[in-house]
C-alpha cells in the first residue's frame, strides 16, 4: 500500500485544503456586515433588515441538503468549485441590487450556492485523514474558521469605510483566488470531479479494477433521496442532528440575544464587540493546544464537559448587570465551545459511512442553516415577551438537557464508529 506523505502528522491533502480554507475565512465577511449595510445604504428598518437577512439563512438549508448529498454523487471537488464560484458570481450581483425584496430573493439564492460547499468540505477532510486522526483534523479546520472571524471583520471595517459595495467585490475576489488555488491544488493531488456522469478519479485510491466497477455501480444506482432516507434512518446521525440543533439554537442567542440584552441595561457596541473579540481570542489560543486533550477522551465526553461548561457561561448571564459579569460569562461559554464544534464534526465523520459521508455531512450541517433562521426569531419573541432573564434560563436549562441527551444517546454513535474504524484497519 502506498504510503500517504504528511506533515505534521497530517496528510498533504488534509493541508492543502486548510491553507485554502484560511483564506477564505478570512474573506468571508459581507454576512456579518448585510445589516448595517442594508440600514445604511438601502434605507430599510431593522425589523425589515432583519427578515431579508433571515434569508441567507433559510436558503442555506436547501444548500446544505443538496450540496452534500451531491458531493456523494459528482465528488467533493466539483461541489467546492463550483459553490465558491457561484458564489462569487452572486457577490458581485448583490452589490448591484438596489431594492431591498428583490435583496431578500438574490440572499435565498446565495445562501443555497454558498452553503453547498459546506458539507462537502467536512466530507473530504473525512476521506483523506485516518480514523484516528479526525479530532486532531477538524479542530485545526475550526481554528482556521475562527481565525478568519477574527481577522475577516478587521478588513471589512476598513473596505466600508470606502464603501459598502467594495466587500462584496474584495469577498467575491477573495473567494476566486482561493478556488483558483483549490483547484491547482486538486489537480496535483490527483484529484478528479465526476464529469457529464462519469468520474475522472475519486478522491480515495481503490485498485483498479475493483475502483471501476464500483464508480460505475455507483453511477447507475445512486439517489439523494435514497441516501437522505438512510441518514434518517441512523439513530446515531439523527442524535447529532436533534441534540446539536437544540445547542445551536440557544447558544446563537450570543448573536441575536445578547446585544440586545446588553443594551437594555445600557451597554453599547464597544462592550458587546469586546466580547467578541474575547471569544475569538480564546479560541484561537487554544484550540489547537486544546487537541492533546481532546484526543485522551471520548467524543462524548468531550461534547457533554462541553455542554456544561456552556450552561454554567449562559446561567452567569442570567443576572449579569455589568459588563464584567459578561466577560466572565463569555470566556466560560467560549471554553464550552472549544471542544463542542470540531469534536461534533469529528463524530458524525466517524460514523459515516464512506458512500455517503457528504449526504450525512450536508444533514449535520443543515443544523446550522436552520438555527441561523430561526433563532433571531426564538430569542427576539422571549425577550419580548418575558424578558433576558428568562432567555438565559431557557438557554441554560437548554444546555443542560443537551449534555444529558449525548450521555444518554451514546450507545449508537459509539457502535456505528467502532465499527468504522475496524473497517478501515483491516
Amino acid at each position: 500500500m502506498e504510503k500517504r506523505r504528511e506533515i505534521f502528522g497530517l496528510p498533504v491533502m488534509f493541508w492543502g485544503l486548510w491553507v485554502t480554507l484560511l483564506i477564505l475565512w478570512m474573506g468571508r465577511f459581507v454576512t456579518s456586515f448585510l445589516s448595517m449595510y442594508l440600514v445604511s445604504d438601502m434605507h430599510v428598518s431593522a425589523g425589515v433588515a432583519g427578515t431579508i437577512v433571515s434569508m441567507y439563512g433559510f436558503g442555506g438549508i436547501f444548500g446544505c441538503l443538496y450540496g452534500g448529498a451531491l458531493s456523494d454523487r459528482f465528488g467533493r471537488p466539483a461541489m467546492i468549485v463550483i459553490g465558491n464560484l457561484g458564489s462569487a458570481a452572486m457577490l458581485v450581483l448583490l452589490a448591484f441590487i438596489g431594492d431591498p425584496w428583490i435583496m431578500a430573493i438574490a440572499l435565498l439564492i446565495y445562501g443555497v450556492i454558498s452553503s453547498m460547499p459546506t458539507p462537502a468540505v467536512s466530507a473530504y477532510v473525512s476521506d483523506v485523514v485516518p480514523f484516528r486522526k479526525q479530532k486532531r483534523a477538524y479542530s485545526l479546520q475550526t481554528w482556521a474558521v475562527n481565525f478568519g472571524f477574527a481577522i475577516g471583520p478587521i478588513i471589512a471595517n476598513q473596505l466600508v469605510k470606502i464603501s459598502y459595495s467594495l466587500m462584496f467585490y474584495v469577498e467575491a475576489a477573495v473567494l476566486v483566488f482561493a478556488t483558483l488555488l483549490m483547484m491547482v491544488f486538486f489537480k496535483e493531488a490527483g484529484l478528479g470531479v465526476r464529469v457529464a456522469g462519469r468520474f475522472v478519479k475519486r478522491v480515495v485510491k481503490q485498485p483498479m479494477e475493483r475502483s471501476e466497477t464500483s464508480q460505475t455501480t455507483q453511477s447507475q444506482q445512486f439517489s439523494i433521496w435514497r441516501s437522505y432516507r438512510r441518514a434518517c434512518a441512523d439513530k446515531a446521525l439523527m442524535s447529532m442532528v436533534v441534540l446539536m440543533f437544540l445547542y445551536t439554537l440557544a447558544y446563537y442567542q450570543i448573536v441575536s440575544g445578547l446585544p440586545i440584552s446588553m443594551t437594555q441595561i445600557g451597554l453599547g457596541t464597544d462592550e458587546y464587540s469586546s466580547l467578541l473579540t474575547i471569544n475569538g481570542g480564546i479560541l484561537c489560543l487554544l484550540q489547537i493546544p486544546a487537541i492533546a486533550l481532546f484526543q485522551r477522551m471520548s467524543n462524548t465526553r468531550v461534547l457533554v464537559l462541553g455542554m456544561s461548561i456552556t450552561a454554567v457561561g449562559y446561567a452567569f448571564q442570567i443576572g449579569a448587570d455589568s459588563w464584567v459579569t459578561f466577560a466572565i460569562a463569555t470566556v466560560l461559554w467560549t471554553l464550552g465551545e472549544l471542544g463542542t464544534f470540531p469534536i461534533a464534526a469529528t463524530t458524525v465523520a466517524n460514523i459515516a459511512p464512506k458512500d455517503v459521508r457528504g449526504t450525512y455531512q450536508g444533514l449535520y450541517n443543515l443544523v446550522w442553516s436552520l438555527s441561523n433562521a430561526f433563532s433571531p426569531l426564538v430569542g427576539g419573541w422571549i425577550l419580548n415577551a418575558f424578558g433576558s432573564h428568562v432567555l438565559w434560563t431557557c438557554c441554560t436549562v437548554m444546555f443542560v438537557i443537551v449534555a444529558i441527551g449525548f450521555y444518554v444517546t451514546r450507545g449508537p454513535r459509539e457502535r456505528a464508529a467502532a465499527r468504522n474504524l475496524a473497517a478501515e484497519e483491516v
